[in-house]
Protein backbone atom coordinates (compact mmCIF):
# COMPACT_ATOMS: atom_id res chain seq x y z
CA UNK A 1 0.00 0.00 0.00
CA UNK A 2 0.66 3.55 -0.76
CA UNK A 3 1.42 6.15 2.03
CA UNK A 4 -1.76 8.20 0.92
CA UNK A 5 -3.21 4.77 0.96
CA UNK A 6 -2.80 4.21 4.34
CA UNK A 7 -3.47 7.53 5.56
CA UNK A 8 -7.01 7.22 3.74
CA UNK A 9 -7.73 4.38 5.44
CA UNK A 10 -6.92 5.93 9.15
CA UNK A 11 -8.44 9.04 8.17
CA UNK A 12 -11.51 6.09 7.08
CA UNK A 13 -11.37 4.46 10.72
CA UNK A 14 -11.34 7.89 12.53
CA UNK A 15 -14.40 8.93 10.45
CA UNK A 16 -16.18 5.61 11.52
CA UNK A 17 -15.01 6.04 15.46
CA UNK A 18 -16.38 9.95 15.70
CA UNK A 19 -19.67 8.82 13.65
CA UNK A 20 -20.49 5.99 16.16
CA UNK A 21 -19.24 8.36 19.17
CA UNK A 22 -21.38 11.44 17.96
CA UNK A 23 -23.88 9.40 16.02
CA UNK A 24 -23.57 12.21 12.99
CA UNK A 25 -23.75 10.89 9.53
CA UNK A 26 -20.49 9.65 7.99
CA UNK A 27 -20.31 12.90 5.40
CA UNK A 28 -20.20 14.96 8.35
CA UNK A 29 -17.53 12.73 9.89
CA UNK A 30 -15.55 13.27 7.26
CA UNK A 31 -15.84 16.80 7.14
CA UNK A 32 -14.82 17.09 10.55
CA UNK A 33 -11.58 15.13 10.49
CA UNK A 34 -10.48 17.26 7.08
CA UNK A 35 -11.45 20.36 9.52
CA UNK A 36 -14.25 21.07 6.43
CA UNK A 37 -17.05 22.94 7.13
CA UNK A 38 -19.05 20.23 4.51
CA UNK A 39 -22.09 18.45 4.70
CA UNK A 40 -23.64 19.86 8.26
CA UNK A 41 -24.89 23.23 6.12
CA UNK A 42 -28.58 23.18 6.45
CA UNK A 43 -30.80 24.63 3.96
CA UNK A 44 -32.94 27.75 4.73
CA UNK A 45 -36.30 26.77 4.56
CA UNK A 46 -38.07 29.57 2.50
CA UNK A 47 -41.53 30.07 2.86
CA UNK A 48 -43.51 30.21 0.00
CA UNK A 49 -45.31 33.49 -0.05
CA UNK A 50 -48.87 33.08 -1.62
CA UNK A 51 -50.20 35.91 -3.35
CA UNK A 52 -53.81 36.02 -4.48
CA UNK A 53 -54.99 37.29 -7.69
CA UNK A 54 -57.45 39.48 -7.47
CA UNK A 55 -59.80 40.38 -10.38
CA UNK A 56 -60.37 43.66 -10.80
CA UNK A 57 -63.91 44.10 -12.10
CA UNK A 58 -64.43 46.05 -14.96
CA UNK A 59 -65.76 49.12 -15.20
CA UNK A 60 -69.24 49.07 -15.83
CA UNK A 61 -70.00 50.70 -19.11
CA UNK A 62 -72.95 53.11 -19.17
CA UNK A 63 -75.13 52.45 -22.08
CA UNK A 64 -75.62 55.40 -24.25
CA UNK A 65 -79.08 56.97 -24.87
CA UNK A 66 -79.80 56.59 -28.38
CA UNK A 67 -81.19 59.48 -29.97
CA UNK A 68 -84.20 59.34 -32.18
CA UNK A 69 -85.11 61.60 -34.92
CA UNK A 70 -87.37 63.43 -32.46
CA UNK A 71 -84.52 64.04 -30.25
CA UNK A 72 -82.11 65.24 -33.16
CA UNK A 73 -84.94 67.31 -34.76
CA UNK A 74 -85.12 69.10 -31.48
CA UNK A 75 -82.12 70.60 -31.50
CA UNK A 76 -83.32 73.00 -34.73
CA UNK A 77 -86.07 75.43 -34.86
CA UNK A 78 -88.53 74.97 -36.83
CA UNK A 79 -88.94 76.32 -40.15
CA UNK A 80 -92.30 78.61 -40.91
CA UNK A 81 -94.81 77.04 -43.25
CA UNK A 82 -93.88 77.41 -46.90
CA UNK A 83 -92.61 76.66 -50.05
CA UNK A 84 -89.70 73.95 -49.66
CA UNK A 85 -87.38 72.37 -52.26
CA UNK A 86 -86.77 68.64 -51.89
CA UNK A 87 -83.46 67.28 -52.69
CA UNK A 88 -83.41 65.91 -55.60
CA UNK A 89 -81.48 62.86 -57.24
CA UNK A 90 -78.82 64.53 -58.52
CA UNK A 91 -78.44 66.53 -55.30
CA UNK A 92 -76.17 69.41 -54.94
CA UNK A 93 -76.10 69.57 -58.87
CA UNK A 94 -79.72 69.24 -59.97
CA UNK A 95 -82.99 70.15 -57.47
CA UNK A 96 -85.55 68.38 -56.65
CA UNK A 97 -89.45 68.94 -56.69
CA UNK A 98 -91.02 72.52 -55.02
CA UNK A 99 -93.85 71.52 -52.71
CA UNK A 100 -95.34 73.56 -50.26
CA UNK A 101 -95.49 72.85 -45.87
CA UNK A 102 -98.40 73.44 -44.12
CA UNK A 103 -96.68 73.23 -40.47
CA UNK A 104 -93.95 74.83 -38.96
CA UNK A 105 -91.58 71.32 -39.34
CA UNK A 106 -88.33 70.74 -37.52
CA UNK A 107 -87.01 68.11 -40.02
CA UNK A 108 -86.51 71.02 -42.58
CA UNK A 109 -83.29 71.81 -40.60
CA UNK A 110 -84.27 75.38 -39.92
CA UNK A 111 -81.57 77.34 -37.58
CA UNK A 112 -79.42 75.14 -34.96
CA UNK A 113 -80.84 76.23 -31.26
CA UNK A 114 -78.51 77.25 -28.53
CA UNK A 115 -75.79 78.19 -30.63
CA UNK A 116 -75.01 81.54 -30.92
CA UNK A 117 -72.08 80.32 -33.20
CA UNK A 118 -71.83 80.02 -37.10
CA UNK A 119 -72.42 76.20 -37.61
CA UNK A 120 -69.09 75.19 -39.07
CA UNK A 121 -71.38 72.81 -41.38
CA UNK A 122 -73.24 75.48 -43.20
CA UNK A 123 -69.60 76.89 -43.38
CA UNK A 124 -68.18 73.86 -45.07
CA UNK A 125 -71.60 73.82 -46.97
CA UNK A 126 -71.01 77.39 -48.88
CA UNK A 127 -68.06 76.45 -49.59
CA UNK A 128 -68.69 74.01 -51.50
CA UNK A 129 -71.51 75.74 -53.24
CA UNK A 130 -69.38 78.24 -53.90
CA UNK A 131 -66.89 76.24 -55.69
CA UNK A 132 -69.69 74.87 -57.85
CA UNK A 133 -70.83 77.63 -59.01
CA UNK A 134 -67.16 79.07 -60.19
CA UNK A 135 -67.09 75.36 -61.63
CA UNK A 136 -70.69 76.04 -63.77
CA UNK A 137 -69.79 79.36 -64.88
CA UNK A 138 -66.39 78.00 -66.33
CA UNK A 139 -68.55 75.59 -67.89
CA UNK A 140 -70.83 77.92 -69.29
CA UNK A 141 -67.93 80.05 -70.54
CA UNK A 142 -66.59 77.18 -72.26
CA UNK A 143 -69.76 76.39 -74.13
CA UNK A 144 -70.18 79.73 -75.23
CA UNK A 145 -66.64 79.64 -76.94
CA UNK A 146 -67.46 76.59 -78.60
CA UNK A 147 -70.55 77.73 -80.20
CA UNK A 148 -68.92 80.96 -81.90
CA UNK A 149 -66.34 79.07 -82.94
CA UNK A 150 -68.63 76.65 -84.53
CA UNK A 151 -70.76 79.28 -86.03
CA UNK A 152 -67.50 80.59 -87.58
CA UNK A 153 -66.80 77.41 -89.05
CA UNK A 154 -70.25 76.86 -90.04
CA UNK A 155 -70.52 73.40 -88.43
CA UNK A 156 -73.18 70.85 -88.64
CA UNK A 157 -76.64 72.40 -86.78
CA UNK A 158 -76.68 69.39 -84.25
CA UNK A 159 -72.69 70.56 -82.73
CA UNK A 160 -74.82 74.12 -82.43
CA UNK A 161 -77.61 73.00 -81.49
CA UNK A 162 -75.84 71.18 -78.72
CA UNK A 163 -73.95 73.79 -77.96
CA UNK A 164 -76.87 75.75 -77.17
CA UNK A 165 -78.62 73.78 -75.02
CA UNK A 166 -75.33 72.91 -72.88
CA UNK A 167 -75.43 76.77 -72.40
CA UNK A 168 -79.31 76.80 -71.19
CA UNK A 169 -78.56 73.97 -68.71
CA UNK A 170 -75.26 76.13 -67.26
CA UNK A 171 -77.33 79.24 -66.87
CA UNK A 172 -80.22 77.28 -64.87
CA UNK A 173 -77.38 75.37 -62.70
CA UNK A 174 -76.16 78.53 -61.86
CA UNK A 175 -78.99 80.20 -60.93
CA UNK A 176 -80.32 77.05 -58.80
CA UNK A 177 -76.28 77.55 -57.50
CA UNK A 178 -77.18 81.00 -56.58
CA UNK A 179 -80.31 80.43 -54.95
CA UNK A 180 -78.74 77.46 -52.67
CA UNK A 181 -75.76 79.61 -51.80
CA UNK A 182 -78.24 82.71 -50.49
CA UNK A 183 -80.63 79.95 -48.69
CA UNK A 184 -77.07 78.84 -47.02
CA UNK A 185 -76.31 82.86 -45.89
CA UNK A 186 -79.79 83.13 -44.77
CA UNK A 187 -78.92 80.14 -42.01
CA UNK A 188 -75.71 81.58 -40.83
CA UNK A 189 -77.47 84.74 -40.32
Amino acid sequence: MTAAQKTAKAKFKQAIAYRQKTGVSLKEAFAHIYGKKVGAVKKKVTKKVVRKIVKKAAPKKVAKKKLTSRDYDKRYQAKKPGKRISTGKNYPYIEGNTYYENRANRSDRGKLLGVDEINISYLEDLNKWIKILNERQKNLKFYKEQLAEARKLKANQNIIRYNQAMILNSKILINSSKKHIMNIKKNIK
